[in-house]
């Protein structure tokens, strides 16, 4: 903006130029498409609520296609992670298909139960009528992410990272990645977890799990059997420990919560959108799915929650999508001008016959329009036009420029102008 102003500047000047040249700027259309993608401020952000009910709330998501098939020709996996728990399931697939999806889900809900809602993102395989129909059959309630925002189901994308940076360094000698699955979920199920405390195993079955080095330490102790607990007592110890743990739980998802807020919100800016403006998407390019280009304008349709939009495209209105406020930016349209349009002159143009107007040279000279008074004699009226003639040119009929017209302008306030 500031070279642009410049080079105005060195030919032309005009009242508010600066001005007009920010506007000018603020809204060229493509300057606005093809600016950083980082360039408007992110949304304060907002945490998950805190889950108290181990797979009362689910997140799933899809690994794949893997580069490297199993043995069997599984490319997919679908990983599921509790919310209260952090316990993840993973099974692999073959495809991505909505009836072989729900095959998978159920067998992850024959061993841990329905959950009571379930998060995911916007793919086909979660949103077909197939898997809809799945869902109200076991009266579960589907939450879907807005697309390109993976920070709306950041604990099953943080998952699948791990998981795959494990099945590439557990799987670089062996073939069959799908053999070893369960000891890679094991070895994550055992770990405690930073923002709990806590292993997903413990906060599940309220015990830590006795893993590989608890077998080698018993084989170094010796075999000694612990002493039994009745039944009873067993499972009232077990709810007294559950307890414990999800106040203890509760306790320090908190202040993970609020510790990534303070750090997140250090740079946010609250930012909201009227119905019916005019806004650029963020989404990736068509020939580079890991780029991402604004694209638009659409037009906002309705809020819904504090941080999600639907919108429309202004060229076609049959389909309405949600994106999170981070992937929109305000579009700021130029306003339309009117210019007067003329017709080029050409050599084969019509001659007009011209009209034969009194000239400004035909007209009579000023000094001979200057009217003496009759009160002067023969010899003053002499005089006097002796005078006028030496000075004809102070009373000429053709239009000149002056130095002597001074128009004053008055502004409002003491700021001047520039």
């Amino acid at each position: 903006m500031a070279k642009t102003r410049h080079r105005l500047t060195r030919a032309f000047f005009w009242p508010r130029l600066s001005e007009d040249v920010r506007e000018y700027c603020r809204t060229c259309p493509t300057c606005q498409k093809t600016g950083k993608t980082g360039d408007h401020p992110k949304a304060p952000l907002h945490p998950m609520p805190i889950i108290q009910e181990p797979f009362s709330r689910v997140a799933v998501d899809i690994i794949g296609p893997l580069p490297r098939p199993s043995t069997t020709g599984k490319r997919y996996i679908l990983t599921v992670v509790d919310y209260a728990t952090r316990y993840p399931e993973a099974v692999a697939l073959s495809n991505i298909q909505a009836d072989t999806v729900a095959d998978g889900l159920l067998q992850v809900f024959s061993r841990v139960g329905f959950p009571q809602e379930i998060l995911s993102d916007q793919g086909s395989q979660f949103t077909a009528e197939l898997t809809q129909q799945l869902w109200r059959l076991c009266g579960v309630k589907v939450l879907h992410s807005a697309p390109y925002h993976p920070q709306t189901n950041g604990l099953c994308e943080r998952f699948n990272g791990t998981l795959k940076q494990l099945i590439r360094a557990y799987t670089q000698e062996r073939k069959d990645w799908e053999k070893y699955l369960p000891h890679l979920l094991f070895a994550y199920r055992e770990v405690p977890q930073e923002s709990t405390g806590f292993s997903p195993f413990e906060l599940l079955y309220g015990r830590r799990v006795r893993g590989p080095l608890d077998l080698v330490r018993a084989q170094w102790e010796g075999g000694q059997e612990a002493e039994g607990l009745p039944a009873v007592s067993y499972v009232l110890e077990l709810r007294e420990s559950l307890t414990e743990l999800t106040a203890m739980v509760q306790g320090n998802m908190q202040a993970a919560q609020a510790q990534q807020k303070a750090w997140y919100d250090r740079s946010a800016r609250s930012r909201s959108f009227l119905v019916g403006q005019k806004v650029l998407v963020l989404k990736p390019q068509r020939q580079n799915k890991l780029q991402a280009s604004w694209q638009g304008p659409y037009r906002v349709v309705t809020q819904v929650g504090e941080i999600t939009y639907v919108v429309v495209s202004c060229t076609d209105t049959r389909i309405q999508r949600t994106f999170h406020v981070n992937m929109l930016k305000a579009y700021h349209e130029r306003p339309e001008t009117v210019s007067a349009i003329c017709a080029p002159a050409t050599e084969e143009a019509e001659q007009f016959p011209l009209v034969d107007l009194p000239g400004i040279e035909s007209r009579p000279s000023g000094v001979e329009q200057v009217q003496l008074g009759e009160g002067l004699g023969p010899h003053k009226q002499e005089q006097a036009r002796q005078l006028l003639q030496e000075h004809q040119e102070l009373f000429s009929a053709l239009p000149g420029y002056t130095s002597w017209a001074v128009h004053q302008v008055e502004t409002p306030g003491q700021r001047p102008l520039r």
